[in-house]
């Protein structure tokens, strides 16, 4: 047997130590130790985190589908590039990195134009409330502690 320490490349020997020495401990006692509170304590608020997720979510489908309306109608390079980068977007990050270039895209002066600016800005506001000095929390927010 080597006396060097071996390397754990998947991070077994954590899980072994929170196992009960052989022959340490009866069933009952062993059940308490690996209850999934005491090795998993970020489970124990399940039902608010599992809402906050959700909630989100919601607001980022929501945004989504709003840059999604924003660009259908761009004829130009841009717009395609813009339409293909809002479909990729898996984050509310994603889409705040697209507001700019999407926003310069919406120069023109028409009503309609100006009427989707301003629901951008809304969304974004309420999305990333910190960007804009806004003091109410987001509710995606909660999703980055």
């Amino acid at each position: 047997m080597s006396t060097n320490p071996r390397i754990d490349l998947l991070g077994l020997a954590e899980l072994d130590s929170r196992l009960a020495p052989e022959g340490g401990f009866g069933f009952a006692e062993l059940d308490s130790r690996l209850a999934p509170e005491s090795i998993f304590p970020e489970h124990i608020a399940l039902p608010d985190a599992r809402s906050a997720r959700i909630e989100s979510r919601r607001a980022f489908v929501e945004m989504k589908q709003l840059f999604m309306r924003a660009v259908e109608n761009l004829e130009h390079r841009k717009g395609a590039w813009l339409r293909a980068q809002v479909r990729a977007a898996e984050d509310p990050v994603d889409l705040w990195l697209l507001r700019g270039p999407l926003l310069a895209t919406l120069r023109e002066d028409d009503v309609a134009t100006r009427t989707m600016r301003a629901a951008l800005y809304r969304t974004l506001d309420r999305t990333f409330p910190e960007a804009f000095g806004s003091a109410e929390i987001s509710a995606l927010s909660t999703m980055r502690i």
